[in-house]
């Protein structure tokens, strides 16, 4: 009997995707800020969101063209090998990617699924943002947008007020997005509810 989802690296339910959020990984920009993209032995831990304590850690092997983690699950010891690609930025410099150990896609996050790091793609990952709904989604921006402000919307002390100004035409612009968003859904909802008394005009 066949397997669902086939054989891709990482398949798994199909109607059901793991949030990135949710999984640990390693940054390439956080790396190169802690100065860990050159040859050396670095430690790498991940903490609490809230208690700020480490639950995790790895052993990073640095260099300029590879690295190579090191790392448990469970009993088990594990050792990938990333390479480092570069590309050069417009005002002179380079900026550094990982090369993903499955794919070669050119990527700044790698993610720690089913005991391998690999990117969002190969690991079938979605972002929180990708499953909300349309209304959803334009709280979840507008919110953002809200806490650059003081509160009641108020413009903080030291804001310009044409950055102010933008702040507050992107927050408007939320609303009305989603003041038509939900018009739409009533919409729908009337054209269904017309739609069942034709059918059955004793309701």
């Amino acid at each position: 009997m066949g397997t669902r989802g086939g054989s891709r690296w990482g398949a798994g339910r199909p109607g059901w995707r793991q949030k990135a959020e949710n999984c640990r990984s390693v940054d390439v920009r956080r790396f190169a800020a802690e100065n860990m993209l050159r040859p050396g032995l670095w430690s790498w831990s991940w903490r609490d969101a809230e208690t700020k304590e480490v639950v995790a850690s790895i052993t990073v092997m640095g260099g300029e063209e590879h690295m190579a983690l090191s790392y448990r699950v469970g009993e088990e010891s594990f050792r990938a090998e990333v390479p480092i690609m570069k590309t050069a930025c417009n005002y002179g410099g380079d900026r550094p990617w990982f090369s993903c150990p499955h794919c070669r896609r050119r990527v700044a996050k790698l993610y720690l699924k089913a005991k391998h790091f690999a990117c969002r793609h190969c690991h079938r990952l979605n972002y929180a943002s990708q499953a909300a709904d349309p209304c959803g989604r334009t709280w979840r921006k507008q919110n953002r947008l809200q806490a650059r402000l003081d509160p009641n919307w108020q413009r903080p002390k030291h804001m310009h007020l044409a950055t102010y100004n933008r702040l507050i035409e992107a927050i408007l612009a939320c609303e009305q997005e989603r003041d038509a968003l939900i018009a739409e859904a009533l919409g729908r909802l009337m054209l269904g509810l017309d739609a069942l008394r034709v059918r059955f005009p004793n309701l």
